[in-house]
């Protein structure tokens, strides 16, 4: 699967996994099935992937929170 950028840059997926984001209260965020794409100088996660894992994304004086069913976290 190939990745386009607004200024027609492309990137390739080399293939899928499963990431785990660790929060400073010891509980964590598994988001499964993203894609590895090898080039890019950020991780990126898509907000859409977020909302689809069941979560809100809210953006706020610079920082992004994540909040679920269970709380809300802090995901800068």
């Amino acid at each position: 699967m190939n990745i386009e950028f607004r200024d027609d840059r492309r990137y390739y997926a080399t293939g899928i996994s499963m990431v785990t984001f660790y929060k400073e209260s010891g509980s964590h965020i598994r988001i499964k099935d993203l894609m590895l794409v090898p080039g890019l100088k950020k991780n990126l996660v898509s907000v859409a992937v977020l909302e689809d894992c069941g979560y809100d994304v809210i953006f706020s004086k610079g920082k992004e929170f994540l909040r679920h069913s269970h709380g809300t976290s802090e995901a800068d």
